[in-house]
């Protein structure tokens, strides 16, 4: 009975707080929007699209405004951790780790240069940085109500799923891309508290936000059943334009990292095309929804302005990225790939005869087609196609583009955006999150001091008799510095005493084996298992660095494995339980 009580109490109590994660988030995400709408409508016009040549004294403005913003980001970004703004992959890397945290001065300041950036018309996305509000706000939240059975990763999939439901009102693809993307598991446990943050997102933005769906568009319909070779043809050719716009980010941030200038400065440097183009070309600034919405409408951009404005977007989005202005690549990739799509949808249109699918259908898989593999989430992107346009028809071709990009974008690039992200700092999550666990894990926090341990001056009797009081058959030779030289085996010792009884008086250092192997404090565990596993070792030796070999302490191979079956438990524990 009390047990029954006290599993009614933690289930009730992790369900009130995914329903505080989802008001909190949901909080935050729409004061995220509006401000974001007021700076749009306010500080550069009308809408993230300002038609028109701006001239005079108001293009000097809009010039001037990217670069000012550019320089407040470069003052936020210093004092954030590795001096970028934090990003889905910082979310993922937390949980995956088991770190479950994320530090609420820090969200507030990256969040806040997000605003800026995005504010001032960097060509970037709105969806990373909501990603990274909901996290904080979860992590900050299950803290503070701190249950016995809620654990730091649940509370950020809360808030991520919050985030997305609140902003796409889509609660089903909210639940799916924070197992999707941010636990990559689906545990019980998880499951109830992120469902009911998701649905409390979707319900407050509801009323409160009037905005126009993502992608409006009049009900369409597969003009034929052979169309559906050609949304195939699409995700294949979706695909490697999702390559192009990773690599081309990859390569303007090697770029921007090998420049000789002040990292302060950078975001401003991105902040002059930004500027240019809100006088020249607008249609490619800011997040880009209403050159969606624009080019879902047909008849706005000729095929001529399509190829523009695309390949524009692709190298203006690369830079803003690249450069630190702005951090946020999905809602960029499906403006990338819509413009695709539609550029697809009007050329069949000139050599097709009438009854394929209009320009809309090809516009949408192409967004998602080229979106999904840049955030490595293709579930969350068809989902998010259905329940923003209730269109069954339209959905079936979204998933045939999808499936075909990226089976061929992963082919080619090997992992989304983010993971490449992660990869970069050396977490690799293709490894799975055991192999993840034990990075974060450190040879100096299971490091045991050696049993046996003698000087390169000591005699081989002298050793020998170490051994037996010990029971060991290694000892470890170190100089009067304490350096470490080798090692002596008992059995190397025995067979040479039987070979040569003199040899008894010989001092250690001159039957001593170097070592081929060693190991360093911050060595992390993946890398010791490793080098235990290739060179068929039991013991490793821990010094203090390469160049000072001081000899600090040995990891046993039985104390890697007993934390190896430790993480893979913990693993098993989080995605089973059930509350």
């Amino acid at each position: 009975m009390i047990r029954g009580v006290d599993t009614v109490i933690r289930i009730g109590w992790v369900l009130v707080a995914g329903g505080a994660i989802g008001v909190a988030t949901a909080g935050g995400t729409v004061g995220f929007i509006w401000i974001l709408s007021f700076c749009y409508t306010h500080l550069l016009g009308s809408g993230d699209n300002h038609s028109g040549l701006r001239s005079g004294l108001a293009g000097l403005l809009l010039f001037a405004i990217p670069v000012i913003g550019g320089l407040l980001v470069g003052g936020l970004r210093a004092r954030l951790p590795r001096g970028n703004i934090q990003g889905p992959a910082d979310v993922v890397e937390s949980v995956q780790t088991f770190r479950g945290e994320m530090p609420l001065s820090v969200g507030v300041r990256s969040i806040t240069a997000s605003l800026v950036g995005l504010g001032v018309g960097a060509s970037a996305g709105q969806y990373g940085p909501l990603v990274h509000l909901g996290a904080t706000v979860g992590s900050a939240i299950s803290r503070f109500m701190g249950s016995g059975a809620w654990v730091g990763s649940t509370g950020i999939a809360c808030g991520v799923a919050a985030a997305i439901s609140t902003a796409f009102t889509a609660p089903i693809a909210g639940v799916l891309f924070a197992h999707e993307v941010v636990l990559r598991h689906f545990s019980l446990r998880a499951f109830a508290p992120v469902t009911v943050s998701a649905i409390v997102g979707y319900i407050i933005a509801g009323p409160i936000l009037d905005q126009q769906p993502l992608l409006a568009m009049s009900a369409s319909t597969v003009g034929h059943v052979t169309d559906y070779v050609l949304f195939i043809a699409l995700g294949l050719a979706s695909a490697v334009l999702a390559v192009v716009f990773m690599r081309l980010m990859l390569w303007t941030e090697h770029r921007s990292f090998d420049l000789p200038v002040p990292s302060i400065l950078k975001p401003a440097l991105a902040g002059v095309p930004v500027g240019l183009c809100l006088i020249w070309l607008p249609e490619v600034t800011g997040i880009g929804i209403s050159t969606m919405h624009s080019t879902l409408e047909g008849n706005v951009f000729g095929m001529g302005d399509l190829i523009i404005i695309l390949i524009a977007k692709l190298v203006l989005t690369a830079v803003c990225v690249g450069f630190g202005l702005a951090s946020g690549v999905f809602t960029p990739a499906l403006v990338i790939g819509l413009l695709f799509g539609a550029l697809v949808g009007e050329g069949l249109a000139m050599v097709l005869e009438s009854g394929h699918s209009g320009l809309g259908i090809f516009a949408v898989c192409g967004a998602v087609a080229v979106a999904s593999p840049v955030i490595g989430a293709p579930l969350s992107a068809i989902l998010i196609v259905f329940e923003l346009t209730r269109n069954y028809e339209l959905t079936t071709a979204a998933m045939l583009s999808v499936v075909f990009a990226n089976l061929v974008s992963y082919r080619i690039f090997g992992r989304s955006w983010f993971d490449v992200q992660l990869l970069n700092r050396g977490v690799d999550v293709s490894r799975g999150r055991d192999y993840l666990l034990l990075q974060t894990q450190l040879a100096e926090e299971l490091m045991d001091a050696p049993l046996v341990t003698v000087c390169d001056s000591n005699t081989l009797v002298e050793v020998l008799a170490q051994m037996d009081v010990y029971d060991r058959n290694l000892a470890w030779v170190v100089d009067d510095q304490h350096v470490l030289t080798g090692t002596l085996g008992y059995e190397a010792i025995r067979l040479l005493v039987i070979d040569q009884p003199d040899s008894t008086a010989w001092p250690v250092s001159q039957v001593t084996v170097p070592l081929s192997v060693v190991l360093f404090p911050e060595t992390n565990l993946a890398s010791a298992m490793e080098q235990i596993v290739d060179h068929s070792q039991d013991w490793l030796a821990v010094v203090e660095s390469d160049e000072h070999r001081e000899f600090l302490g040995v990891v046993s191979r039985s104390r890697i494995v007993t934390t190896y079956r430790s993480t893979l438990n913990r693993i098993r524990e989080e995605e089973q339980a059930t509350a």
